[in-house]
């Protein structure tokens, strides 16, 4: 019997050493296997002339600055700790990159915008980055190929050249954002995607979206913009604004020195660093010159420009028609306006008759009311 019970307190102790022993390894798994409880965020920069030169991080949502660093041999690194991800730019005087701010590892080229990885969501982050600037560059190989084309051929394939990248980001945005709809990744795809998608099917996926994605404060403002546009649709009263120093000559203008006044007006919204504006300028000469008149008149308003810049493009594209100019966000906040080109057809008492014309598009529209 003292056998049999000594066998038992043998076999006792030998499982609780087992257990003691699973319990550890456990733990120490858990400690590997667990989320990182800060970053690290490791930078290289390839040129040599920036050591000593400081690298800022930004919030790209709030433009909020989080931190900064020194370039030291090449090198730069940030660390600490937040809470959840955000999107986060870095820049180096021209330089500048895009990371996903999240707990972990982070590597990241800063002269390279779609380099940051080392964890799941950067990793992701420069998968889209290489898609979606892929098509930029694309369209702008595109933009230089058509220069020495006439320019009213330009112009149409411009057009075409543009609907064709609109599509590819379009799919590109439906492809992210179907896997991401609940965080930072999705909402930055979003807001890339925001200026060619319709009002309609933004306002839609964004009511679809997740907590994250619609706290998304550009996104916020955005879907604003849109409630603009349904404000001022077509068959709506035209909404006034006025630049205090929006003529070339620096005196006070107002769209209604121009819209309301029992013409017809086109108005185009544009601005000097802008290629598809700059395309578009053939169409508006050959209107422009068809019907400048008593019933019709031709007016450029330039958004989101330096004064300077606007008067150089307005002498070197010889535009003779009407211009406000210093405009900035004033006219594209009240009409909804999430891109440029964006040009508006007013009636003569100010209606808005049509909106969003292009090409061959907007030389029928205005063919149709001039009849």
């Amino acid at each position: 019997m003292f056998f049999v019970y000594l066998q038992k307190i043998i076999i006792e102790i030998k499982m609780k050493n087992l257990i003691a022993i699973a319990i550890m390894a456990a733990l120490i798994l858990a400690a590997c296997t667990s989320t990182p409880k800060s970053y690290v965020v490791e930078g290289v920069v390839p040129d040599g002339s920036y050591n000593g030169k400081m690298v800022y991080m930004r919030d790209y949502d709030t433009g909020e600055r989080i931190d900064s660093a020194l370039v030291t041999n090449g090198k730069f690194t940030f660390t600490g700790s937040v809470e959840y991800p955000m999107i986060c730019s870095l820049r180096l005087d021209q330089l500048f990159a895009f990371i996903i701010l999240e707990n972990g590892k982070i590597a990241v080229d800063i002269a390279v915008r779609e380099s940051a990885n080392g964890t799941p969501l950067n990793n992701e982050l420069s998968k889209y980055l290489t898609e979606f600037l892929a098509y930029e560059n694309e369209l702008q190989e595109k933009y230089a190929e058509l220069a020495s084309m006439e320019e009213g051929l330009r112009s149409k394939h411009w057009i075409e050249q543009y609907d064709q990248y609109r599509k590819k980001v379009e799919q590109l945005f439906t492809r992210y954002f179907n896997a991401n709809n609940n965080n930072v990744l999705g909402a930055f795809a979003m807001l890339n995607a925001s200026s060619i998608l319709a009002p309609d099917t933004l306002d839609l996926v964004y009511a679809q979206a997740g907590d994250i994605v619609r706290n998304f404060k550009q996104l916020q403002k955005t879907i604003e913009t849109n409630a603009k546009a349904r404000q001022t649709a077509e068959g709506m009263p035209f909404t006034d604004f006025t630049i205090e120093n929006g003529n070339p000559d620096g005196t006070k203008a107002s769209l209604s020195d121009y819209v309301g006044k029992g013409k017809y007006v086109l108005v185009d919204f544009w601005a000097s660093w802008c290629g598809p504006c700059i395309a578009e300028i053939p169409v508006l000469v050959e209107v422009y010159n068809k019907y400048k008149g008593d019933k019709f008149e031709l007016l450029g308003v330039a958004v989101w420009d330096e004064r300077k810049e606007t008067l150089k493009s307005l002498e070197s594209h010889n535009t003779r028609w009407p211009q406000i100019i210093d405009a900035n966000d004033i006219p594209t906040d009240l009409y909804g306006i999430r891109g440029i080109p964006y040009i508006i057809l007013f009636g003569p008492d100010g209606t808005i008759i049509a909106r969003n014309l292009r090409g061959d598009g907007l030389k029928a529209k205005v063919a149709e009311v001039m009849q």
